[in-house]
């Protein structure tokens, strides 16, 4: 039995596919494996941790091709949001799992051969688990040259008028699919005093990460145990954002953090990091708060949801789930240094998306899919999607609870590394905790504001101008945003080149691969992936075009021209421009062009200077920084007929990517009261059937909302043949409610293994959002297993030929037969370790004491019956040692498909 699609055909030199999912892809179930183990200076264990002790690698053979490759950590995994990647030369080889003991990373992969672990490294953010040191730890920065913006005469963090109360509540838990315990309902409430005059409050709901759940108050350490266990107390990790809640409800606003403990301790075997579960949990506290609503005054219309890490992913799962008939209304989001494993995002709903560049957790900043997979989904959102870089910040700083000296619980700094290290605390890149915990205080309350009450003033905090505020100093914040009303022209979409003049320039894929061709926008890997825009080739996900410009003289330029004229009257062009840090920062002038052929060079804001980020050990990131131009500037062409944009580099060299560019309003649109259909994709179980010849099974899939235009999504199939690894489109009719996606696999009448495993992804490309966006199909073998004889091949031997056992199915089956075998103690006298040649017992046993009999030694016998064959012999060789003895006699015993065959075979006497 084997699945297969007819789509197109993509593999790699593992050829397997992550699929940028927390979906395993464990192909087939096999009783039995012969394990090939590689130990890193010592062997996995409860107690103390010796030192250079780096975990136990292991490589299981599953069927022919097919390899599991898992690695045991000597000490629990740590509680974080980025998740353990088994890699090979920077590159992930297979979707992670972490198995119920909380220590061991685990992948399936398919090889000709099996991977070798001295290729191997296990890496959670940025840093190697399984080798000594710290990978971020001994480099110096480069330092990159603050962006300079206007100071806004109003603050967003500066307390309002109205006196503050809290309480807490507790509701029954609930109970969720796939975790064992109930997840609590706690509710920490900050809000303006009842007698406040302030109107009708808009809601502004946090969701907290995940982090250790439970520790001892006397000792510090963590509990793993859950429900925590005396002396053991949860971590108050939805206290983390009181300092924020504090201003909010100082300006009207009503504001709860719910906690979500329960979900951090289960939801580490969840196919989606238990996104889907924070999404149930934060509905459930909105529909209690329908309730609370008249007697707390909570204008419900106007729900603003911050959620940070994979509370981040939780909460734009929400977003996307709640519908517009729900009693409460999403007006916006905001999501701190959040996760993004299912590449979603929640058309129409108002985004601001904080980027903290010194992450040590979520170090590829993944976040950034939530602003650029909504570009091209659909052509009438308008819902502001901004995405804010903080130079400086590390992810945990922006929870207090997180946080060392002010957390009630023992906290770290993610980052880690040297302390003058790249983005090291002594070092002039990094943010204190409190300056860190001061920019996320301003731009999370101005964007509750921007979205609760749209109040612009604001705006130039998050649409690339460059603003900042008083409270936060001298941070370092940028920012660029798309929809809000800006019309956008695309590289390689309604775009071609125009005629460069010096410069090279070309359309390149954007994704990141370590021997990619040069049409790969992040060709050659210096630090790991060029994250966040471009994603690993690896990862299967959708990727987009970007312009790229190189030059080596002042004075070379090149371009785009359009098919459709822009416009370009508003006065704000928008160009989302990645610069390369090995070559530095840019100096650029801008030459727009109308239909005439009539031209105007201008100097965009900060006198065209784009610095190069941040570069060090661990930081390739390659964030695409905002180019301003203003056109109003521009004297003798027709701006509303703007053909043709040319990049002129006014430095020496230098290299730029531009993402896309656009004609940007100087207000807001207003947003349209819509929402896409969401697809969910199901499970299949099927009986394989005899066939003969192709069946195709057809997994479901959902569309909850109606399809108004036509829709598509991509899907990554991942099925049990080595390479089958497909990509296809999905299309949805108008009207459309419900689908399958078709998947073939060839059907027999031979034994198989008990199920083999179809993984199917899904992500949405055009007109419509995925809800569940991982499925599985498993076909259950339905053929007998032939009758199996175990015989010796002669009942007794002589010395110098061997004994032999001979292995026979009655019929051929549809896998590889894995023998595990051992010499048992039996007849006597017995063969000893003397009896059989040296080489033999160093492969199959201890060498030490040969004198011993052979079963004391190990004698361990393992063999494979390759698919196809029917036989197999398994031999111990026996030494003509030229001395005198008696009949003895050597006793195996097997173990295959769960049955035991126990033979003896004696050893003529010798003279």
């Amino acid at each position: 039995m084997s699945v297969m699609t007819s789509s197109r055909h993509f593999s790699r030199t593992w050829g397997s596919v992550t699929l940028g999912l927390t979906v395993g892809l464990t192909l087939g179930v096999v009783a039995l494996a012969s394990p090939v183990t590689a130990e890193a200076a010592g062997v996995a264990s409860a107690g103390p941790v010796a030192p250079g002790d780096r975990g136990t690698w292991q490589v299981t053979r599953v069927n022919d091709g097919t390899w599991q490759v898992s690695w045991r950590s000597p000490v629990l995994l740590p509680v974080t949001s980025d998740r353990p990647t088994i890699v090979e030369d920077a590159e992930a080889i297979g979707t992670p799992t972490i198995a119920d003991d909380g220590r061991t990373v685990q992948v399936t992969v398919q090889s000709a051969q099996a991977p070798d672990p001295a290729d191997l490294d296990v890496v959670l953010s940025g840093d190697r688990l399984d080798a000594t040191g710290d990978d971020l730890a001994g480099t110096a920065p480069a330092v990159a040259a603050p962006v300079a913006g206007a100071v806004l005469g109003e603050d967003p963090a500066t307390p309002g008028p109205y006196d503050v109360v809290s309480s807490d509540y507790e509701l029954p838990g609930v109970k969720i699919a796939g975790m064992s315990e109930p997840i609590e309902m706690v509710g920490h409430v900050v809000e303006p005093a009842p007698d406040a005059a302030t109107g009708p409050r808009p809601l502004v709901l946090f969701l907290h990460g995940r982090h250790s759940y439970c520790y001892d108050p006397a000792t510090g350490d963590d509990g793993w145990e859950w429900p925590c266990q005396a002396p053991f107390e949860e971590i108050p990790s939805h206290l983390g954002y009181t300092y924020i809640q504090q201003v909010l409800a100082s300006q009207g606003y009503a504001t709860v953090s719910v906690r979500v403990n329960g979900i951090n301790a289960q939801d580490y075997a969840l196919d989606d990091g238990g996104a889907d579960a924070r999404a149930r949990i934060i509905r459930e506290h909105l529909d209690h708060w329908v309730d609370l609503a008249a007697e707390h005054q909570v204008d419900l219309s106007r729900v603003v949801l911050v959620g940070h890490s994979r509370g981040g992913e939780g909460v734009d799962r929400a977003s996307i789930q709640i519908p517009l008939s729900a009693p409460y209304r999403i007006a916006g989001q905001v999501l701190i240094a959040p996760t993004d494993f299912g590449t979603q995002t929640a058309p129409y709903v108002p985004t601001v998306t904080l980027l903290p560049y010194c992450d040590g957790d979520v170090s590829d900043l993944q976040g950034q899919r939530f602003t650029d997979t909504a570009r091209d989904l659909t052509t009438d959102d308008t819902s502001l999607k901004s995405s804010v870089l903080v130079m400086g910040a590390n992810h945990n700083f922006f929870n207090s609870e997180w946080t060392p000296g002010v957390a009630a619980a023992p906290s770290w700094d993610d980052w880690g590394g040297n302390a003058d290290g790249a983005c090291g605390k002594k070092t002039a890149a990094r943010l204190s905790a409190r300056e860190q915990r001061d920019v996320g205080k301003a731009w999370v309350a101005g964007a509750v504001r921007l979205f609760a009450d749209a109040d612009e003033v604001f705006l130039p905090m998050y649409d690339g101008s460059g603003a900042t505020v008083a409270s936060v100093g001298d941070a370092d914040v940028r920012s660029h945003a798309l929809g809000g009303g800006r019309e956008l022209r695309r590289p390689a979409l309604g775009t071609g080149l125009s005629l460069a003049d010096g410069a090279d320039t070309q359309f390149c894929r954007g994704s990141t691969d370590f021997a990619g061709g040069h049409n790969i926008c992040g060709r050659g890997i210096e630090q790991g992936n060029q994250t966040p825009h471009w994603p690993s080739s690896y990862e299967q996900v959708p990727t987009r075009r970007a312009f790229e410009m190189s030059w080596t003289a002042a004075g070379q330029s090149g371009g785009m021209v359009f098919t459709k004229p822009l416009d370009l009257s508003g006065g704000r062009l928008e160009l989302r421009t990645i610069v390369d840090p090995t070559l530095g920062g840019v100096r650029l002038r801008v030459r727009v062009s109308d239909a005439d052929g009539a031209t105007a060079t201008l100097t965009p804001s900060a006198d065209g200077v784009v610095p190069a980020l941040l570069r060090g050990h661990g930081l390739s990131k390659r964030w695409a920084q905002t180019v301003l131009v203003d056109t109003s500037a521009a004297t003798g062409v027709d701006l509303t007929r703007i053909s043709r944009i040319d990049l002129v580099g006014d430095s020496p060299v230098g290299r730029i990517w531009v993402e896309d560019l656009a004609a940007a309003p100087t207000t807001l649109a207003p947003v349209p009261d819509e929402r896409l259909p969401l697809v969910s994709i199901g499970n299949l179980r099927q009986v394989e059937g005899d066939g003969p010849g192709t069946v195709t099974a057809r997994l479901p899939f959902t569309v909850t909302g109606a399809v108004t235009r036509p829709a598509r999504l991509v899907a990554v199939v991942a099925g049990q043949e080595r390479g089958s690894i497909h990509r296809i489109s999905i299309d949805l009719a108008p009207g459309q409610t419900s689908g399958s996606i078709p998947i073939d696999y060839e059907a027999d009448d031979r034994d198989d293994y008990p199920a083999m495993y179809t993984i199917v992804a899904a992500w949405a490309t055009r007109e419509a959002m995925t809800d569940d966006y991982a499925g599985q199909l498993i076909i259950r073998d339905d053929d007998p297993t032939p009758a199996l004889t175990v015989t010796r091949v002669a009942p007794t031997v002589k010395e110098g030929q061997s004994a032999q056992w001979r292995l026979e199915f009655a019929a051929r089956v549809d896998y590889d037969l894995f023998v595990d075998g051992k010499v048992v103690r039996g007849a006597k006298p017995p063969v000893r370790g003397n009896d059989v040649p040296l080489k033999w017992l160093r492969q199959h046993g201890a060498t030490q004491h040969r004198d011993r009999p052979l079963w004391r030694l190990g004698g361990y016998l393992y063999d494979e019956l390759p698919t196809g064959r029917r036989v197999l012999t398994v031999s111990v060789p026996i030494r003509k040692d030229g001395v005198r003895e008696g009949r003895e006699a050597v006793t195996a015993r097997f173990k295959v498909n769960g049955r035991v065959y126990t033979r003896t075979i004696h050893i003529a006497a010798s003279s």
